[in-house]
């Protein structure tokens, strides 16, 4: 078992800290160029944006979000890695556990939407008649279907989020106050975004309102430990 703290010269720590710290800037950058649609219930509007991003810019920028949430699964390695000790250590197992589902739930999420949907908007744009009409009802229910996945990734990631941060929280290691933050993100991200979203479905206000100041803030969280991590372990 690796020694209780930060240790400075462990590998994986000096990945930690950077990989939190570039994982946000591309998460705020690419998040802002994402393009959305003025009604996230309406498919056809997300269809529209895609067959206007499409063929280079819609890819880029989620396959660059995808980069930054594999970044942070590394900077969760890293957390997790320096807690081995008492209770803490219990929660951010399960915390980094719960980042590789929620890791892998995004790249199934921006596999779909960045690189399988434009191929059938493509298709529905060069078809005619009645193969474009039913490439269009295609492309909106795999519409449809991001929008469930994207309400179960925002449940689970930040159902992780509540672990990792009780995890530092009870242990000796990082600041409590950091670990905290991350727990009460992960209460307020799951029962107004997550939950909502699955039930009820996206909505002006809990999509495109409630989770971007969330999800920002929740960078910001990973900012600020990526650079503590930065100065302890470096």
């Amino acid at each position: 078992m690796a020694q209780q703290g930060i240790n400075k010269g462990d590998v994986l720590l000096r990945l930690a800290g950077p990989s939190f710290i570039v994982g946000a800037i591309l998460l705020v950058v690419f998040n802002i160029l994402h393009p959305r649609p003025d009604d996230p219930s309406v498919a056809a509007q997300m269809v529209q944006k895609i067959a206007e991003n499409r063929g280079g810019f819609w890819e880029v920028v989620n396959l660059l979000l995808a980069v930054g949430i594999w970044a942070f699964m590394i900077g969760a390695a890293g957390v997790y890695r320096s807690i081995s000790a008492g209770s803490g250590a219990v929660f951010a197992r399960l915390g980094f556990y719960g980042i590789i589902v929620g890791t892998a739930l995004w790249s199934a999420l921006f596999a779909l939407m960045g690189f399988g949907l434009p191929l059938v908007v493509e298709e529905m744009q060069n078809a005619t008649g009645t193969t474009a009409a039913t490439l269009g009802v295609v492309a909106s229910s795999l519409v449809g279907m991001t929008t469930g996945l994207f309400s179960m990734t925002i449940i689970v990631y930040w159902l992780a989020f509540i672990f990792l941060g009780a995890g530092m929280a009870l242990s000796r290691v990082y600041p409590k106050l950091l670990g905290w933050v991350g727990v009460v993100l992960g209460v307020a991200t799951v029962g107004a975004v997550g939950l909502p979203q699955a039930f009820a479905g996206p909505s002006d206000v809990v999509t495109n309102l409630l989770f971007p100041i969330l999800a920002t803030i929740s960078t910001a969280w990973g900012l600020a430990i990526g650079i503590w991590l930065v100065r302890k372990a470096w």
